[in-house]
């Protein structure tokens, strides 16, 4: 730990430097801030079920915890920390529900944190592997535990003393319950023992259900690309166009929405008919891309596309989750590298529920096929959505063994 430690206090100029980035880019407000720092949290009379969350999708997954657990905890407190500025917004207001930023894992500000909130016990959503706070935790005997389980390739071939302070940290943890055994393997790789690790299944196909009302924000027939990085709109677009498709739209919704002017800057766009949703500009007859550069809307272009293409996967960053999508029934193209999602894309490819693509040279092959066949369409689909609905009872399983956790308390 010491070693830990005196590392991260020798990164805190730019840790700082950071927060105060991302206060003012992202606009997290002085309360963001300042509880990075381990200031202005939030009052609790009593200890609550802590919750913790990185960015928007670890948090939504936390919110569907929070809405399973209160059922059997009517009367306590529940607390949501994120990391990210924009994850708060997802926080519905409830009575028994505060939401806080996490502070930066500096001990002192760790020891403040867990000094002033004196949670229940720790629930930490995925990946974010915290070693003062997990520490911290441990020596005031508060179970901390994992849900949703998953390690990237990034953290398990860090440098040896990230790793061996990764492996002393794993094992105060009371609990890991992992999203499949592939995670699971990973997690003994880095020092799990057998007796902390179970299996559930993802969280993450528990989100979503088939009951859609939606406004139609899209005065046309269009096929819809979410969650893209850099790179990838400049890969679609060029396949896009290779169709020559005249009568059905492209709509892109960037991962990143500030990553406008990179992305248009990236394209010819005195030989494109673009419009852009934040600028408010129409869609008209001869508009061949649509650029869903705002927040909020992807539920809406989801139901009404024709089909998807899920991002961060023509480049090398993993995958983006598509489980929305399927939940919709609609039919997911995605790039070759998906490795943050691996069983569940091996899942969806061997039922005929998902297309992926070796390149975006194949993009305009697999976009003509889909426009041409409803058939095909449904097909892929309705497989898609069968999963998600089979997948239900997920997270009443993670919720029994959190329950029994607390009971033994």
């Amino acid at each position: 730990m010491y070693k830990y430690n005196f590392l991260l206090y020798l990164f805190s100029p730019y840790l700082i430097i950071r927060t105060i980035s991302s206060t003012i880019i992202r606009k997290g407000g002085y309360k963001y801030f300042f509880q990075r720092l381990g200031y202005l949290l939030p009052k609790i009379n009593n200890s609550p079920i802590w919750l913790h969350a990185a960015s928007i999708g670890e948090t939504k997954i936390a919110i569907r915890l929070y809405d399973t657990l209160k059922i059997k905890y009517p009367e306590t407190t529940f607390l949501i920390t994120t990391t990210t500025p924009a994850a708060k917004y997802l926080i519905p207001e409830d009575r028994n529900l505060l939401h806080s930023h996490l502070p930066i894992d500096w001990f002192f500000s760790a020891r403040k944190f867990i000094k002033k909130i004196k949670p229940r016990i720790s629930i930490t959503v995925e990946t974010e592997i915290w070693p003062n706070f997990v520490f911290l935790c441990k020596s005031n005997s508060i179970p901390a535990i994992i849900v949703n389980g998953r390690l990237s390739d990034k953290t398990l071939n860090t440098n040896s003393i990230l790793k061996n302070i990764y492996k002393l940290t794993i094992k105060n943890y009371e609990m890991i319950i992992c999203k499949s055994d592939y995670d699971k393997k990973k997690f003994i790789a880095l020092g799990a023992d057998e007796k902390q690790l179970s299996i559930e299944g993802n969280l993450k196909f528990t989100l979503y259900d088939s009951k859609k009302n939606n406004h139609n924000i899209i005065n046309k027939k269009y096929i819809l690309a979410v969650s893209t990085h850099a790179d990838e709109e400049r890969q679609i677009i060029t396949e896009w166009l290779r169709t020559n498709e005249k009568k059905t739209l492209l709509v892109i919704v960037p991962r990143h929405p500030e990553r406008l002017g990179d992305i248009l800057s990236d394209l010819p766009l005195d030989l494109l008919n673009i419009a852009i949703r934040s600028k408010n500009e129409k869609i008209k007859n001869n508009t061949q891309i649509y650029i869903a550069d705002t927040l909020g809307e992807v539920d809406s272009l989801l139901e009404f596309c024709e089909f998807v293409f899920v991002g961060g996967s023509l480049v090398d960053h993993g995958g983006q989750n598509f489980m929305e999508a399927a939940s919709y029934g609609k039919s997911i193209i995605v790039g070759p590298y998906m490795y943050n999602f691996i069983s569940e894309t091996e899942e969806f490819l061997k039922k005929n529920a998902m297309i992926m693509v070796k390149n975006s040279n194949t993009l305009k092959h697999v976009f003509e096929r889909l426009l041409k066949s409803k058939q095909r369409r449904e097909l892929f689909g309705n497989n898609a959505k069968k999963i998600i609905e089979s997948k239900q009872d997920i997270i009443h399983n993670y919720c029994r063994s959190i329950q029994r956790l607390i009971t033994e308390l």
